[in-house]
């Protein structure tokens, strides 16, 4: 019994402890570059920085660091090496900047060390720890940090100068430099003091009398130890407390802040908690931050991108990326499904888990479904798994899906949340979105990337889609679903329609699940550029319409096949279709359909074409139906003369704002309904030309010759202003400069006159010898005068 109690023994003497692996992990963000790793449960540990380097102690003798995935994702700009020497020593970080380094440990238990971007010339390192304590010049005391009435209570008033009389002088100096000018010479009760505000409370005025208790005691002691004893006792209680104020600024619970009060003037030292700009003693510069206020989204200077909102999903829940390898996708999913069910079927729901998530990391949404539907219900993680899984598998989420409002996350949820919302929000995280594809494996990056380029295309955002598109391009797959769609919506961007337009027949002509989408992109594209069409495109889109008539697509193939119809030019079929459209989509899509086919049918159809159709929907249209289409087929109704129907349209358009051309079309109209005054009324406040042309032609059917020769003179209708003048018998306003033929006109009138008149004082024979001569001579002059005039436009009769 002895023996084998013995040879146990040396057994567990014999076998090593087993280590402790702390993996850790790496991210790349905008002016500071990250570190997380898992820390040991209950386990010490410390940072401490030095220039360029920095070390980090885990307070446990079997600690590895494993570090071999660290510079796959970070490059060696900020972070040059980590370097452990041997199991359970400091991790060694070495810096390729004057960063600084922030860490705290999140409520999961992980580590996060950021080593941020640094200003030059700091005059204090906030993660070293190391504070100016020591003598102020000039000073003939040393006392502790704390408010003259704590230091009268507490009998503190001790000449420990001596105890700092061996420290080198440069201590001194750079005390000197780091302390403001005005306390040069301090009095011995307004020696300034430490003030750690905690969660806002200031020490320096609080009254707590357990502090004044708790200090006698070692003031006391000091007291009876003789001066080397003394020295050696401040100096230990220094070094303890420079560890702990190095500790709380290793783990983000105190800041080192400074800020210039002038030109010129030393600088001062301002806790970020304080709410008032007011000069500071010179050592009441450090503020103190609970957890508390960090989980609260309380921490002193913290940049805006560490601010992102906390109901952002955790990355570590999404990392796809991370849920496979690089093995085959048989040797990845056999031996979880093996281990999917235990002793008894049972079932083993991590392994369920895992082999969902392996699932998605290869694409497979609906299997990854079905495993989720083995999990109980309630689980926090079916509904993200499940949303993903819809996602890779080109699905549609409802408004309320989980990644709902997190496009402004840094991380993988901004990513997730644009391929759910379908298009990128204007506060959508670009960089994160780009960096999660980057990310993904090949497939799917290949899988994702296009449409990840389409939503930034659509957004605006042309060099986010152009990136998109080379990350998919590096990968060196050839054939590349949705690829001809994406670069088809960057060179719409640019303009580039006849890029547009081939890569849209490439991905029709490759016959892909794509091709329904091309050919409805490709039908509106030609219908907006006013391009030709293939004759042979409707029955395509027919085609294709049959095919999936019931899917999401169905709706806007039978909007294509009514476009590419009247685009062709057979408008008989694009009524017959537009009619068998509204009975199975509807009047919104009627409404929305009618608008391209009464376009096309107003300038390319032929004037009997139009006028069959046309003058119908003037009649029975909708308002809604109407507007769209209302002020380029008016204007062809008013040149047929159609004015009633040309007025019916304008007249659907009552509710909508009226502008200058409507209005000229509506007095057009009554014009042309014999309505003059309705169409002096339209008229009312409107200048120009053609308002001045149709004003006269109204005041012309009016009887209004005169006024109508006014506007038409102030428009340089020289002959059209005559006749005015002329019917108006005001002879004088016509000039003969201009050579009009009814200047002509009116000069004959006027000689008529003259020979129109009886003569006077004559014997009766020669009186009617000169009637005889005068009747003869007014008939020459009226027969010319009937000869030199053309009817006129303006002419009512």
């Amino acid at each position: 019994m002895r023996q084998a109690v013995a040879l146990m023994a040396i057994l567990i003497v014999a076998v090593p402890a087993q280590a402790e692996t702390i993996v850790a992990r790496s991210g790349e963000h905008d002016g500071f570059t990250r570190l997380v790793m898992r820390l040991p449960e209950n386990a010490n540990w410390s940072l401490s920085q030095a220039g360029k380097s920095a070390t980090l102690q885990i307070d446990d003798p079997a600690a590895v660091f494993d570090t071999s995935q660290v510079f796959s994702r970070i490059p060696r700009t900020r972070v040059q090496s980590l370097q452990q020497s041997g199991t359970g020593n400091p991790l060694r970080i070495q810096l390729g900047c004057n960063c600084e380094i922030k860490s705290y440990v999140q409520k999961d238990g992980y580590l996060v060390i950021d080593v941020r971007d640094g200003k030059d010339e700091k005059p204090y390192t906030s993660t070293s720890g190391v504070l100016p304590l020591g003598t102020l010049p000039g000073g003939s005391e040393y006392r502790f940090n704390l408010s003259p009435q704590q230091v009268q209570k507490a009998r503190m008033g001790l000449d420990l100068a001596a105890a700092f009389a061996g420290r080198t002088a440069s201590a001194g100096n750079a005390l000197q430099t780091a302390l403001p000018q005005q306390v040069e010479n301090p009095e011995p009760e307004a020696q300034p003091a430490v003030v750690l505000p905690v969660a806002g409370v200031n020490l320096s005025q609080t009254e707590d009398q357990n502090l004044s208790e708790l200090v006698l005691p070692t003031v006391d002691l000091l007291l009876d130890m003789d001066e080397t004893a003394r020295a050696a006792a401040v100096n230990a209680s220094e070094q303890r407390l420079l560890q702990q104020i190095g500790r709380a600024t290793n783990q983000g619970l105190l800041d080192l802040v400074m800020t210039e009060v002038g030109e010129g003037s030393a600088p001062m030292m301002v806790s970020p908690l304080t709410t008032q700009d007011r000069p500071m003693n010179p050592l009441d510069h450090l503020a103190v931050t609970t957890a508390v206020d960090r989980e609260m989204g309380l921490m002193p200077q913290q940049t805006q991108n560490n601010m992102a909102p906390n109901l952002c999903i955790n990355p570590r829940e999404l990392a796809v990326y991370n849920w496979g390898g690089e093995e085959s996708f048989a040797d990845q999913i056999g031996p979880l499904r093996s281990a999917l069910f235990k002793e008894f079927d049972h079932v083993d729901l991590d392994n369920v888990l895992s082999l969902a998530k392996t699932y998605l990391y290869f694409g497979f949404g609906a299997e990854a479904r079905t495993m989720l539907d083995m999990l109980p219900p309630g689980d926090t993680r079916v509904d993200k798994l499940s949303a993903m899984a819809v996602l890779l598998d080109g699905g549609h989420l409802p408004i309320t899906h989980p990644f709902a409002g997190q496009q402004a996350c840094d991380g993988d949820a901004a990513f997730w949340a644009a391929l759910a919302d379908g298009a990128l929000k204007n506060n959508a995280n670009a960089e994160a979105i780009q960096q999660t594809l980057a990310r993904m494996p090949v497939h799917l990056r290949v899988h994702l990337g296009p449409e990840i380029s389409t939503l930034f295309a659509k957004s605006g955002d042309q060099h986010m889609a152009s990136a998109s598109l080379r990350s998919v391009n590096r990968t060196g797959v050839e054939e590349v679903p949705d690829i001809n769609l994406a670069q088809a919506a960057i060179a719409d961007m640019a303009g580039d329609t006849d890029t547009v337009a081939e890569e849209l027949k490439e991905e029709l002509a490759e016959r892909t699940e794509n091709a329904p989408q091309a050919l409805i992109d490709l039908i509106a594209l030609s219908y907006k550029e006013r391009k030709a069409l293939s004759p042979d495109l409707p029955e395509l889109v027919a085609s294709y319409e049959l095919e999936i008539r019931d899917s999401e697509l169905g709706s806007d193939l039978r909007l294509a096949e009514v476009m590419a119809l009247s685009l062709t030019g057979n408008f008989t079929e694009a009524f017959v279709a537009l009619g068998q459209l509204s009975e199975r989509d509807g009047p919104v899509a009627y409404a929305t359909a009618v608008e391209p086919v009464l376009t096309l049918l107003t300038e390319r159809a032929d004037d009997v074409t139009f006028l069959q159709y046309g003058l119908i929907f003037a009649e029975e249209a909708s308002a809604t139906e109407a507007v769209p289409v209302a002020d380029i087929m008016t204007r062809r109704l008013l040149d047929l003369g159609f004015s009633q129907q040309a007025q019916s349209m304008l007249m659907k358009m009552a509710l909508e704002p009226k502008d200058e051309t409507r209005r000229l079309m509506m007095a057009e109209a009554a014009l042309g309904m014999d309505l003059p005054h309705r169409a002096l009324v339209e008229l009312m406040g409107l200048d120009g030309p053609e308002a001045n042309k149709l004003r006269a032609q109204a005041l012309w059917r009016n009887g209004e010759f005169g006024r109508a020769g006014e506007y038409f003179l102030a428009e340089e209708e020289v002959d059209a202003a005559a006749r005015g003048f002329w019917h108006s018998e005001d002879l004088e306003a016509i000039t003969s400069d201009e050579g009009g033929q009814f200047s002509q006109v009116a000069e004959v009138t006027a000689q008529l006159d003259e020979q129109a008149q009886e003569p006077e004082d004559m014997p009766p024979l020669a009186h009617a010898r000169a009637l005889v001569e005068s009747s003869v001579g007014t008939r020459n002059r009226i027969e010319a005068l009937l000869q030199g005039v053309t009817p006129m436009e303006t002419d009512s009769e």
